[in-house]
């Protein structure tokens, strides 16, 4: 069952709850049935573990702004539950991230929380810890097997389909598109968000898609780059969409000093506070999608508490991510900020 979560925005309404009181009688309570005894020869079923004595581990592929939020939040929401929540790093080795998973296996984890990052699957190590009894909660990235307990994370080319209709909004005479890519070339999280925007774009029918050739990493600097080179190919950009806020600051920078950013709007994914604050601002950065580590990290803790409680739980988890723009901005304000 795929399940829709919606994040809160406003404070919570606080329900008072009413008691039932009974009538006092004369008449002793009946006495409470004996408990009862497993059957001769059978085990009795083991009980949920207290939540001072769960541990989970939290496999990271890599870290840096988002990622680095989403192990936060998701250590800081297990902790808030006295959980003992052991993080790792592979520094973006998929080879180290297997290694973490397997080794927490051995370990004997209560359960396993990976953040995948770009990477597509590991089904080795999930097959290793379905058959050792042992969930595992995927945030954000979900891997191809499907060979999981659980995952939570948001529908990516709703996002860039969202980014998509409103730069036609924004620019009903149409234009060039320049469209900055994450990579590499098999991370679904990109394809998808690319996607949205193109479909788009495209329905439109007076876009110019330019794609950049090269990948930009995920990172500022090498949105930058990337800009830089499509600046030099492109005289007239009206427009770049870029597959995360951080390649968007970098493509920013790199029209700034081209002297161009009076000719281009930028748009990027995740809702980086930044970016907010730079949509506020009202200058040349029209949109983001909100994609909050904070808010993925403690919904993936409260699904493993969920299933750790026996209690039951959606295998699929799609995080509401509406689209940020100067319109709703300011209730996004605190947003977006990943330490």
């Amino acid at each position: 069952m795929k399940k829709l979560v919606l994040p809160a925005v406003a404070s919570m309404l606080l329900v008072g709850s009413i008691g039932l009181m009974s009538a006092c009688t004369a008449q002793a309570p009946a006495p409470a049935p004996a408990p009862a005894t497993p059957a001769q020869g059978a085990e009795p079923e083991a009980p949920a573990p207290a939540d001072a004595d769960i541990v989970i581990g939290m496999a990271n592929l890599a870290l840096g702004d988002y990622f680095t939020g989403m192990r936060n939040a998701v250590v800081s929401a297990g902790e808030a539950r006295g959980w003992t929540m052991n993080a790792t790093n592979a520094n973006g080795d998929d080879v180290q991230l297997v290694a973490h998973v397997e080794n927490f296996i051995a370990q004997g984890v209560d359960g396993i929380i990976i953040s995948g990052a770009w990477f597509n699957d590991i089904p080795a190590a999930l097959d290793a810890a379905e058959s050792a009894g042992i969930p595992v909660v995927l945030v954000d990235r979900m891997f191809d097997s499907q060979n999981f307990t659980a995952w939570v994370g948001p529908d990516n080319e709703f996002m860039g389909r969202q980014i998509g209709e409103h730069i036609v909004s924004q620019l009903p005479e149409g234009g060039t598109a320049v469209i900055i890519r994450g990579g590499p070339p098999e991370n679904t999280i990109g394809i998808n968000r690319t996607a949205g925007v193109t479909a788009a774009l495209t329905a439109a029918g007076n876009f110019t898609i330019e794609v950049s050739p090269d990948f930009a990493g995920w990172s500022t600097d090498g949105g930058k780059t990337a800009m830089e080179n499509m600046l030099a190919r492109f005289p007239q950009v009206d427009v770049v969409f870029a597959e995360n806020d951080s390649m968007a600051f970098g493509a920013q920078s790199a029209a700034a000093d081209a002297g161009r950013s009076g000719e281009i709007l930028f748009t990027g994914i995740d809702g980086a506070n930044p970016a907010i604050m730079e949509i506020l601002a009202e200058g040349n950065y029209l949109a983001t999608g909100h994609n909050d580590a904070n808010v993925i990290g403690a919904e993936g803790v409260a699904v493993m508490a969920r299933i750790l409680a026996g209690e039951s739980f959606d295998k699929i988890n799609v995080m509401y991510s509406p689209i940020i723009t100067i319109d709703n901005a300011e209730q996004f304000r605190n947003a977006g900020i990943w330490e």
